[in-house]
């Protein structure tokens, strides 16, 4: 080996590499800057699990690409020592006689060290191998496959030849010595062994020539590759484990709170993104998985989370200079332009559903919706420009403080008649407060659902009061179009009116008031037990605090049917994604005698959202399907095709053409959409109606069925109309975090 030629190479590969990085780090220091520094051992834990872990890449959905992903991710981190070790046999003969030779006589003079240098020489043979498998794999999904998600790449197959080249000359540069040395087969090196024995056969001097050129070319590879990679979306292979570890680490339902008294008014420049933002760009791999359920890629609308990162690095990289001083080329003051609409569109940040996708498939933690949100914030507070259907919204929150713009006098007539106790009416003290919300208020159909929680929460003797016309929006509609001084001013109101009511414990059956109050009110001082709906339903069956009977209208008792009636439930984003709960309203369901739960294909983690998040509940859709109508083609669809199973279904793992379930026209589908939230009541509800199965499909909330199918003893007899208004009931233990005797 020569180490002259080894030290040019390393110099002008470092040199260079040490240049363009220095670019990319110095338009990163032109940002924000945001602390990701504490909880350090939580971060560190995180970043075992999560970046060398890779157990994101595993994820159900995209196992098999993910689990090739990892052969490759491994065997780049173990083959990354031998080509050390390679540098090192280029400056030294020595360092060559030793490493190439496991029966050299240092190994045997110091056999602990020669145990584990075989361990690792077999370590290295089988990831080696596997890598190449990976690479093949990968080869077939973008050449024959070509999945929808992955954006076609001549760069991802320059970089599939690189890391199959590594292993490759790895393998022949180790078979050449064993040739050479004529070891035979290696226990420790048995791949290398294979190819040994394919070598030979050939003349000495071809053996040596094939092991010299693999050697170069190796380390050729390597400093090519490693300069390749800030130039493209192979970046990551350095960004990645870094952004791992400065995650945030609290729901991602939790948006960043500004001090609006630094006049922090969201992102117009680039300048105002946070140096996280910038990582998060350069850490975007392109995999394509933020699209596979995202509800705006798949209706056709013009966002991909995946877009968004590439518009955002590429104006980085294309600006690194002028960035650096603000100066352009010429001398002159360098402008910056804004994010919206020089770099963004405007319709892409207004499409987010911030239904949180995006962010739970991606393997690398990039904050998509923070940053979204916070160019909805200058577009909302500084100019004034945001969609005009939010206009209405925005100024009923102010004005009557909530989103439907009628007179807060009226807030409490969901509940006349049934005599429902006020926290300062001095009958307490409450161990519960039920914040009604908005829709719960105002909506009529929701209005049903705040009956039927009243029913349950009485017959399990659950000491509760309500704010009565006191209550106030939560004020989730703003933030999320917005609107974060709106947003602030109804927060500090109502976090000053718990507090000085004492509230400690508050049920909600709102996702988004849920997410709210127990993820966001802790930065304006509210700290409370916070708890949806449905979860205080399956606990209270699970206690035993109320029992099921039969269901009642929505089985359509008495109309001589015993077959059981099927239903299928809605995941709301705000409940499952960004917080975790997803058993509780199946085991509420599961509890009810005469129901058939059959899940969508979208479910849990990977449910497809109803299209109302992130303030999109007020606003209409303009480009492609509506989210709703998707969603209910795939609820019909899979009440069809339990009922009749030749009915077709498409394959869940069919990568060329996501979410075929939501294209279903058919009506065949029968049953009850089971939802746990208002904003999916009412788009769903809709999308049944627009898609002209009101006939076949019914939208009910997990309350109102568990409601229908109380066992109440006091009420037997009754109609149903009198039951679903809570009046009826037995007494029961006060407190629902009481055990029944």
């Amino acid at each position: 080996m020569n180490p002259y030629v080894t030290a040019i190479l390393l110099l002008i590969g470092v040199s260079l590499f040490g240049y363009i990085i220095t670019g990319r780090a110095t338009a990163l220091a032109r940002t924000k800057w945001v602390n990701r520094f504490d909880r350090p051992f939580e971060r560190l834990k995180r970043l075992l699990r999560f970046g060398l872990g890779q157990r994101r890449m595993v994820d159900p959905e995209e196992f098999t690409p993910g689990l090739m992903h990892v052969l490759i991710f491994v065997a780049f981190l173990v083959v990354q020592a031998r080509t050390v070790m390679m540098f090192g046999m280029g400056f030294s003969e020595t360092w060559l006689q030793v490493l190439s030779t496991p029966t050299h006589w240092f190994w045997a003079e110091h056999p602990n060290w020669g145990a584990v240098f075989n361990l690792y020489l077999l370590a290295k043979d089988i990831v080696a191998g596997l890598a190449l498998i990976g690479c093949a794999y990968f080869w077939y999904l973008r050449g024959r496959v070509k999945p929808d998600r992955m954006t076609a790449s001549k760069e991802a197959f320059l970089i599939l030849g690189f890391i199959g080249g590594l292993m490759v000359t790895e393998f022949l540069f180790g078979a050449q010595h064993m040739v050479e040395q004529q070891r035979g087969f290696s226990q420790w090196e048995p791949i290398t062994s294979l190819v040994a024995m394919g070598l030979s056969p050939l003349p000495h001097g071809a053996v040596w020539a094939i092991g010299g050129a693999a050697f170069w070319t190796h380390l050729c590879i390597v400093l090519a590759f490693l300069n390749f990679l800030p130039l493209g979306k192979h970046f990551h292979v350095i960004t990645a484990l870094p952004n791992v570890f400065f995650q945030r680490l609290h729901s991602t339902g939790k948006l960043p709170t500004p001090d609006l008294e630094k006049e922090e008014f969201g992102a117009n420049k680039v300048t105002d993104l946070h140096w996280k933002n910038v990582l998060d760009v350069y850490s975007c791999t392109e995999c394509g998985r933020c699209q596979t359920h995202c509800p705006t890629y798949i209706t056709g609308k013009p966002l991909t989370h995946k877009g968004v990162n590439q518009d955002i690095k590429h104006w980085f990289w294309d600006h690194e200079e002028p960035l650096a001083d603000l100066r352009s080329p010429s001398g002159q003051a360098f402008e910056l332009p804004s994010l919206v609409p020089n770099i963004l569109k405007p319709e892409t940040i207004w499409a987010c559903t911030t239904c949180g996708w995006c962010e739970q498939a991606c393997p690398v933690f990039i904050e998509q919706i923070p940053r979204i949100v916070e160019m909805r914030r200058y577009k909302v507070q500084v100019e004034a420009d945001f969609p005009t259907e939010a206009q209405r919204v925005l100024e009923g929150m102010e004005r009557q403080g909530n989103p439907w713009g009628i007179g807060q006098d009226r807030r409490s007539e969901w509940a006349d008649g049934l005599d429902i106790p006020h926290w300062t009416d001095g009958n307490g003290p409450y161990e519960f407060l039920f914040f009604v919300g908005c829709a719960g208020s105002y909506d009529d159909r929701q209005k049903k659902v705040s009956r039927a929680m009243v029913k349950i929460l009485r017959e399990a003797g659950v000491k509760f009061a309500t704010l009565g016309t006191q209550e106030v929006c939560n004020g989730d509609s703003a933030r999320r179009i917005g609107n974060e001084y709106l947003y602030q001013t109804l927060a500090k109101t109502n976090v000053e009116t718990f507090n000085s009511l004492g509230v400690k414990a508050i049920i909600t059956q709102c996702p988004h008031c849920y997410n709210t109050i127990k993820n966001e009110y802790p930065d304006f001082g509210g700290n409370y037990e916070v708890i949806t709906h449905s979860q205080l339903i399956s606990r209270l069956l699970n206690e035993k605090r109320i029992r099921v009977s039969q269901a009642m209208e929505a089985l359509g008792k008495g109309s001589g049917s015993t077959a059981p009636k099927r239903v299928t439930y809605h995941d709301p984003c705000y409940q499952g994604r960004h917080n975790g709960i997803y058993n509780e309203p199946r085991e509420a369901l599961a509890a009810i005698p005469g129901l058939q739960l059959v899940e969508m294909q979208r479910s849990k983690r990977e449910s497809f959202c109803c299209g109302a998040g992130g303030g999109r509940m007020w606003m209409e859709e303009h480009i492609g399907q509506r989210i709703n109508q998707n969603r209910v083609n795939e609820a019909a669809l899979t009440l069809a095709h339990a009922a009749n199973p030749s009915i077709p279904f498409p394959d869940a793992a069919d990568k060329r053409k996501p979410g075929q379930v939501g294209d279903y026209k058919g009506n065949e589908g029968e049953g009850i959409i089971a939802v746990s939230c208002p904003f999916c009541m009412i788009m769903l509800r809709d999308g049944v109606n627009e898609t002209g199965r009101e006939e076949k499909l019914k939208v009910m909330d997990v309350a109102e069925l568990v409601a229908e199918a109380l066992y109440t003893p006091a009420a037997e007899g009754t109609s149903a109309e009198t039951a679903a208004t809570g009046s009826g009931g037995t007494a029961a233990p006060q407190g629902v975090l009481a055990k029944p005797e």
